[in-house]
């Protein structure tokens, strides 16, 4: 065997005892990555749920109609309808 031969045999055997080690580390690793990813998602969803829940708040407050008051006689009374049930809404 020449030294050639020997370094390939040798790294052969090194690569071997690397694979096995990755090998039996990886469920755990697996784990982790999978409850960091879980971990992330539930906090994208929080996030993105108050932040719609406050955007949506302040639309309403936006929107938020005490009176009404109309100076046109041509008012139709489905307008009229449609603006209440708008109101009751909010």
């Amino acid at each position: 065997m020449n030294e050639v031969e020997f370094d390939e045999l040798w790294q052969r055997a090194e690569a071997e005892g690397y694979g096995q080690r990755l090998a039996s580390e990886y469920h755990v690793w697996r784990r982790r990555r999978l409850r960091a990813t879980y971990i992330v998602a539930v906090v994208c969803v929080v996030v993105a749920t108050a932040a719609i829940s406050i955007l949506t708040t302040q639309q309403r407050q936006l929107r938020n109609y005490e009176k009404v008051y109309c100076n046109r006689a041509g008012t139709t009374d489905e307008q009229w309808v449609s603006l209440v049930e708008e109101m009751l809404m909010e």
